[in-house]
C-alpha cells in the first residue's frame, strides 16, 4: 500500500532543515505508521532529492511522524542548488508515493 493511502503529508523548511510530516487517517492507520515507517524507510524513499540523515519523530496524539533532514537544503533554499524554491513541497510526495507491506493487514 501507499502511505498516502493512510496518511496526509505536510512539508516545511527553516534554513537547510528540511521537515516532513505523515499525519495518519485514524489510530490504526498511526500504529501502522509507526510500525513500518522508520527513519531509514524515510532516508531511502527520499535519497534521489535528500542527501544524508534522517531523524523520526514521533507525536502519538496527534497520529503524526515527523521526518526531519538537517542538511537537506545546504545554505538554506535561497542559496541551494535545489530546483525550484518550493521542491521540498514535493518531496513530501515521495514519502506519500512510498510503497510499505504490512503483513498484518
Amino acid at each position: 500500500m501507499r502511505i498516502g493511502d493512510i496518511a496526509s503529508g505536510r512539508a516545511g523548511d527553516k534554513g537547510d532543515v528540511l521537515d516532513l510530516t505523515l499525519v495518519a487517517y485514524n489510530a490504526d492507520d498511526y500504529q501502522v505508521l509507526e510500525r513500518l515507517v522508520t527513519a531509514e524507510q524515510a532516508a531511502k524513499a527520499l535519497h534521489r532529492v535528500v542527501p544524508g540523515e534522517v531523524v523520526r519523530y514521533e507525536l502519538p496524539a496527534l497520529r503524526a511522524l515527523k521526518f526531519v533532514a538537517p542538511t537537506a537544503l545546504p545554505g538554506g533554499v535561497h542559496a541551494s542548488l535545489r530546483a525550484g524554491l518550493h521542491w521540498q513541497k514535493a518531496a513530501i510526495w515521495l514519502l506519500l508515493d512510498f510503497e510499505i507491506e504490512d503483513p498484518q493487514r
